[in-house]
């Protein structure tokens, strides 16, 4: 007689040595007064300048000089070199302060920057992979707080550089 396993411990034992599995990112999710007008993948524009921010890796943040055009709007984005993604909000209110919060996968602290945000303006907070040591994968979000108040939360699934072979930051190649 063959040795077998009762079907639902065969399933349980299956599951349990697939390893935890990935999260889908959740969906974005705002406080009262604070509309997400886009995310994802977006061209890459120029920087106009640098702004300290001691809470971040680098010590500063890129100064955007102007909105960008989103060519993929979606949580799903690739680990390569070159890539931008981000959340653009505007609150229906002036902020002042408002703390932007970076969580990567894996990290027990987030990396963060004060900025003011602007009635019915457009506030970008967003991540451009530059070096091979930020080509983390997982899950990644993007957040703003006002004291204790989440203004906003949206995640990120970063893939492996080799998936999602047609999402690009230079739009260049998208003409």
């Amino acid at each position: 007689m063959k040795p077998y396993l009762p079907t639902p411990l065969l399933a349980v034992l299956a599951a349990l040595s697939a390893g935890p599995a990935l999260a889908d990112p959740a969906p974005p999710s705002t406080a009262p007064g604070i509309v997400i007008e886009a995310f994802g993948v977006h061209c890459n524009i120029e920087s106009e300048g640098t702004q300290a921010a001691p809470g971040t890796e680098s010590g500063f943040i890129n100064l955007l000089s102007g909105t960008p055009e989103f060519t993929h709007r979606q949580q799903e984005v690739p680990a390569r070199i070159g890539i931008s993604f981000a959340v653009i909000a505007v609150p229906d209110r002036d902020i002042f302060d408002a703390r932007l919060v970076t969580w990567k996968p894996g990290a027990t602290q987030p990396e963060y920057w004060v900025s003011d945000m602007a009635a019915h303006e457009p506030s970008i907070q967003g991540f451009m992979f530059e070096t091979p040591s930020e080509l983390i994968t997982g899950l990644w979000r993007l957040e703003a707080y006002e004291g204790d108040t989440q203004l906003y939360s949206v995640e990120f699934d970063v893939l492996p550089g080799d998936q999602l072979p047609g999402v690009t930051s230079d739009c260049n190649l998208l003409s």
